[in-house]
């Protein structure tokens, strides 16, 4: 029986050897996976935009499907290595706030601490524990393996705060937390922020430009129109029609957003 399925999220890129070593250790320790590259291109370092691309995928993929994440700026510290379960659903990664929109849309039913050295690599570059330790802990999951040989069940894990606006009078303070291919700035305030009005009603500010209204779909108004619309998954998103939102406005993950009622 082949093992399952496994899916990689990094900050490595693809231009060295990173991703293929961590490939290379899962297919040896768990042969026949189906492996699925979810994303490479995360902002180096940027957590917030990892626990975005992960949330994003959950509902997409079966249960038992171990997902491994890798964005990782504090590798080599006394951070902690987790496996946490969600959605029936494993995730496998730094204890960063990595997890933070998975548990937030989903919940979390139970998490482990990766501690179990003799499961990891015989030896672990400090510099990179996705390889020789998360890893090998995937391929562990893969194959069927308890989580309590990973390590200890724990309650705790790292939650990120800016992964929601901040609640104003009548509306609210986000951010853009991922920039997409086409230029499209996905922002963190989520459809249920809209349900005081109609999205209509609504104004979004960002990058110094104001818009007026949350329409349905990019088709509804006039190439190189700047719109701010509700994605796929939910999140409020600016865009430019046929363009690139980003570039026309200078903006990226971190950029600040307003949403305000149209009085």
């Amino acid at each position: 029986m082949n093992p399952g399925i496994v899916t990689l999220t990094t900050d490595f890129g693809l231009e060295g050897p990173y991703v293929g070593a961590m490939k290379g250790i899962l297919l040896g320790l768990a042969p026949g996976v189906a492996m699925v590259d979810v994303c490479h291109s995360i902002t180096p370092q940027n957590v917030l935009e990892g626990a975005f691309v992960l949330e994003g995928i959950v509902t997409a993929f079966p249960e038992g499907t171990v997902h491994l994440a890798v964005v990782d700026p504090g590798v080599g510290t006394p951070r902690r290595l987790l496996a946490v379960k969600a959605a029936g659903q494993w995730f496998v990664l730094p204890d960063n706030g990595l997890i933070t929109g998975v548990a937030r849309a989903n919940g979390v039913e139970a998490v482990w601490e990766i501690t179990n050295h003799r499961l990891a690599r015989r030896v672990i570059s400090p510099t990179f524990h996705g390889r020789d330790v998360l890893a090998p802990a995937a391929a562990h999951l893969l194959k069927g393996g308890p989580p309590s040989e990973l390590g200890a069940e724990t309650s705790k894990y790292i939650m990120l705060r800016n992964f929601e606006p901040t609640p104003t009078e009548h509306g609210c303070i986000g951010e853009v937390i991922f920039r997409d291919a086409f230029g499209n700035l996905i922002t963190n305030i989520k459809d249920d922020q809209l349900a005081d009005r109609d999205a209509g009603g609504w104004i979004v500010e960002v990058g110094g430009r104001r818009i007026e209204g949350v329409t349905r779909t990019y088709g509804e108004s006039v190439p190189g129109s700047l719109i701010a619309l509700l994605g796929s998954s939910g999140w409020v998103e600016v865009a430019v029609v046929n363009g690139d939102a980003g570039r026309l406005l200078s903006a990226g993950p971190g950029t600040t957003v307003w949403l305000r009622p149209k009085f």
